[in-house]
């Protein structure tokens, strides 16, 4: 009986040995290596947030590294088409909060809304965020933000911004 408590001990200590030896390993890479090798992970993601949030509780060190702003930047909003809807509440908030760390998606989504709601696009206010999101080169911001500008004809420097999300 005393052998099979051993045994167990024995068997408690090398899992926590292999526990220690997997965070070192994690802790020992470039935070910089690391939060990319996360947001490129973010990326690919089907289920970004709940996978993301497991990631998290696994430890420390994912903890911190899924916080980073790069992280969110990387998720692709189109995986939650399915889930939720725009009149949810939680989608309201986490289009608030991929659009204020500079999530290309997030920010088209963002602006989208407030350029046409009113039915009548309003290209100042929204050209800012449309050109965040088309220096990540996400096409499609980059399309509307060309289109917007063109019918604001604000002069040469949208003009020039025009031609340059054109192409």
């Amino acid at each position: 009986m005393r052998s099979a408590f051993h045994d167990v001990v024995n068997d408690a200590g090398t899992l926590m040995e292999a526990r220690r030896r997997h965070r070192s390993l994690l802790a020992e890479l470039p935070t910089d290596l690391a939060i990319k090798i996360t947001g490129r992970l973010a990326a690919t993601l089907e289920r970004p947030m709940d996978d993301l949030r497991a990631l998290q509780a696994s430890c420390r060190c994912m903890l911190r590294l899924c916080g980073e702003p790069e992280v969110s930047r990387r998720v692709a909003l189109g995986w939650f088409a399915d889930d939720m809807s725009w009149d949810d509440p939680g989608y309201a908030t986490l289009i608030g909060h991929l659009t204020k760390v500079g999530n290309p998606e997030g920010c088209f989504v963002t602006r989208m809304e407030v350029a046409f709601r009113k039915g009548t696009p309003m290209a100042p206010v929204c050209t800012v965020e449309l050109q965040r999101a088309a220096e990540f080169r996400f096409n499609l911001a980059a399309y509307v933000a060309a289109i917007l500008l063109y019918r604001a004809n604000d002069g040469a420097m949208s003009d020039d911004a025009t031609r340059r999300y054109m192409r």
